[in-house]
């Protein structure tokens, strides 16, 4: 890590010697996604410093590393093999890494970790057999050396942790709120004008839910309505099937509207969540291939039940909603939201665009992918438009709790407030708040993220038009929504 922070230093001092050999401004764009890109894992590696008290962190490392290995496209078996046994290797490693690094571990962390741990063993023991099918006996001795290798070091790091005494998680959660937006996301609004659209958004919403709450049931509130919404056509449909379907409607559709169809065309698989992930991953979530290899496969991750939870209500409850939002979800994961988005920066010809994103510009676009569908008139019953009205009334609670809790706007009660607003149990309050405060800056990204493009909607889109709007903005890469605002301003003057 300390290597690492110094090479970037050294790379970052070099830049502004660069800024000033070129007048390109695609150049310039260049060199400011790199400095943003710098400061951001400055920020996380210096100041931040995560990796001294998040174990899930390693885990994921290794793990997601091992799943990548196992699935990522190869010439044969005899490859996938011997690059997963060399991952397996790592693992007792950089496990023995992480319980020297860490030295304590904030409550929210904690029995997730455990958990991931126990997941963790679990999906060691399913990858052996279809391995080792039809594979000879001294690789198959290998294979099962490697994978009791791993499961002891996942049993020593359990024990590691099993010594540690959770601490309270106000304890961590370096005050880096502002570099992150600034520096990182290379945001030109203060705290203050954030904070405002947040609570503008949020007011909105309020109001058109229950305009929407008096056309649909005056009797009832709108938590009622949306908790009991349940949509017949599709209730005892399989979830997986569903939403594979939704995919294929929304390329229909988007392809209608002017979206690029090679990149609406491109791969993605429903797959539920791996076991390694299912405790610490959300419900639903997007894995982007690594690669620009068209045979490595992308995945929209469902859990369609949840790990570690007995309770059938909770299971029930997570089915009724995975029915209840699958347009809107689907919009955000996969057309034309994150897949889309994806499967463009794969492909972008500029190397520095093609790898680097950024958490503004991501979540910014896969929320407003889910306005689109309100937009363009694919969802219009009250019904649905409630569902959105719900989700983006807890988007802008997110970024006020962020940005509030940070600079003192607001008070942990406040806080709670919000997300009971938002339906949420004060247990489950209290567990995303202590969240929010572990990765500051996260939660703005979509609401802040989603009121950006629109403004440049606003700005440009008449004189583009919707399709090459969108085309030019995506085209760019994952700019500093400033620096998107300079590259159509120019596109506009010639």
């Amino acid at each position: 890590i300390s290597e690492t922070i110094d090479v970037l230093i050294s790379l970052q001092k070099g830049l502004p010697a660069l800024r000033g050999q070129d007048d390109d401004l695609e150049k310039q764009l260049d060199i400011d996604l790199l400095q943003a890109n710098i400061n951001g894992f400055l920020i996380e590696f210096m100041q931040n410093r995560s990796w001294q008290y998040n174990p899930i962190l390693y885990l994921k490392i290794a793990f997601i590393g091992l799943d990548h290995a196992l699935h990522k496209p190869s010439a044969s078996l005899e490859e996938t093999i011997e690059r997963t046994i060399s991952r397996l290797s790592e693992i007792p490693r950089i496990l023995r890494q992480a319980a020297d690094n860490i030295g304590t571990v904030p409550a929210a962390y904690y029995q997730a970790s455990l958990y991931m741990i126990d997941d963790c063993r679990q999906y060691l023991e399913d990858i052996f057999n279809p391995l080792s099918n039809n594979q000879s006996q001294a690789t198959t001795a290998e294979l099962s050396k490697m994978i009791n290798a791993a499961v002891s070091g996942l049993d020593s790091f359990q024990r590691f942790l099993n010594d540690l005494m959770p601490a309270s998680d106000q304890l961590f959660g370096a005050e880096t709120l502002e570099r992150t937006v600034n520096e990182h996301f290379l945001c030109v609004r203060s705290l203050d004008q954030i904070f405002q659209i947040a609570a503008e958004s949020w007011k909105e919403n309020l109001s058109r839910l229950e305009e929407l709450r008096s056309q649909i049931d005056p009797a009832k509130s709108w938590h009622q309505i949306y908790h009991e919404y349940d949509p017949p056509e599709i209730s005892e449909t399989d979830t997986m099937a569903l939403y594979a379907q939704e995919i294929e409607n929304l390329r229909s559709f988007f392809k209608q509207q002017g979206f690029d169809e090679e990149t609406l065309n491109s791969a993605v698989e429903v797959s539920e969540t791996p076991v390694y992930l299912r405790s610490v991953r959300g419900a639903a979530s997007f894995a982007a291939a690594y690669t620009s290899n068209p045979g490595e496969k992308s995945y929209f991750y469902i859990t369609t039940r949840l790990a570690h939870q007995p309770d059938d209500r909770v299971q029930r409850s997570l089915k009724k909603r995975f029915h209840r939002e699958y347009r809107l979800l689907t919009a955000h994961e996969a057309i034309p939201g994150h897949h889309y988005l994806d499967s463009i920066r794969r492909r972008l010809k500029n190397p520095i665009r093609r790898q680097i994103e950024s958490p503004l510009f991501y979540e910014g676009w896969a929320s407003y992918a889910e306005s689109l569908l309100v937009e363009y008139g694919y969802i219009k019953s009250p019904l649905e438009l409630l569902i959105d009205l719900k989700r983006n009334l807890w988007r802008s609670a997110r970024c006020q709790i962020d940005v509030g809790l940070a600079s003192g706007r607001i008070s942990t009660a406040d806080a709670l407030e919000l997300l009971r607003v938002c339906s949420f149990s004060p247990g489950e309050a209290r567990r995303q708040i202590d969240r929010f405060r572990l990765n500051p800056g996260y939660q703005v990204c979509y609401s802040l993220g989603n009121y950006e493009f629109t403004q440049l909607k606003s700005a440009y889109a008449a004189r583009l038009g919707n399709k090459r709007f969108h085309e030019h903005v995506l085209e760019g890469g994952e700019l500093p929504f400033h620096l998107i605002d300079q590259r159509l301003a120019c596109i506009c003057h010639t």
